[in-house]
């Protein structure tokens, strides 16, 4: 597993394997197998699925949990995942990060129609740590790729304050896929970074998103059945 380098803003929020949690604990709240249809995801964080989610991705999410909400400027987190993958895949699979301003770029002063953003891509491998069960009895291990069954996937991130240093809104999207292209998960949030310290935010230059509250609003969208 390597731990990228922190140089643009959607590198500073990248994500790569950290804190765990065990596995036998999603197995036991019931959140193993298919996820449900609905719009929003289980466990009470930002995300959602995208527009592109379907719900034949290989990796059928069931729930997505924060270690601490909100997350400020400067804050280390981290993303547990828990779903079934339904096969295995090559170790050559990929992990997209997208940042930008979403639907929102007018508010941050980008005209219509002009791309605003960054994007990077790495091996899924690289940042992701899975853990699975081998027998159903609480004895876990760890493996990527994985294997098809339940497995709890765990990534960390960091909000650099070099390149995060005003407050406002910021759209991620993460987006992994296989060698060949097929969609292992895609996911997408849209969150208000802030420092935790109020004095800090007051001394940041004032914008129509400076004073933002966790989380934004959010359009969902449910999977979709068509390939």
């Amino acid at each position: 597993m390597q731990i990228p380098m922190l140089k643009d803003p959607a590198k500073a929020l990248s994500l790569f394997a950290g804190l765990q949690r065990p596995l036998t604990s999603v197995l036991s709240d019931g959140l193993s197998g298919a996820p449900s249809p609905s719009k929003i995801i289980p466990g009470g964080s930002p995300f959602s699925f995208c527009e592109v989610s379907r719900s034949t991705d290989l990796f059928q999410i069931s729930s997505v949990e924060l270690s601490e909400q909100p997350i400020h400027i400067d804050d280390v987190f981290f993303v547990h995942i828990h779903g079934k993958f339904q096969e295995s895949f090559s170790v050559n699979a990929t992990f997209e990060l997208s940042e930008g301003c979403g639907p929102h770029c007018e508010e941050h002063g980008i005209p219509p129609g002009e791309k605003h953003g960054t994007l990077i891509s790495a091996s899924f491998c690289n940042m992701s740590l899975v853990k699975q069960s081998s027998d159903g009895r609480g004895k876990n291990y760890e493996t990527c790729p994985p294997e098809k069954g339940d497995a709890l996937v765990t990534s960390m991130g960091y909000v650099h304050p070099m390149l995060f240093r005003t407050p406002g809104w910021h759209n991620f999207t993460f987006d992994a896929k296989t060698a060949n292209g097929q969609r292992i998960y895609c996911l997408t949030t849209e969150i208000c970074l802030k420092w935790e310290d109020e004095d800090k935010n007051k001394e940041s230059s004032l914008t129509p998103w400076t004073d933002c509250t966790w989380p934004r609003p959010r359009v969902e969208h449910p999977f979709n059945s068509d390939l």
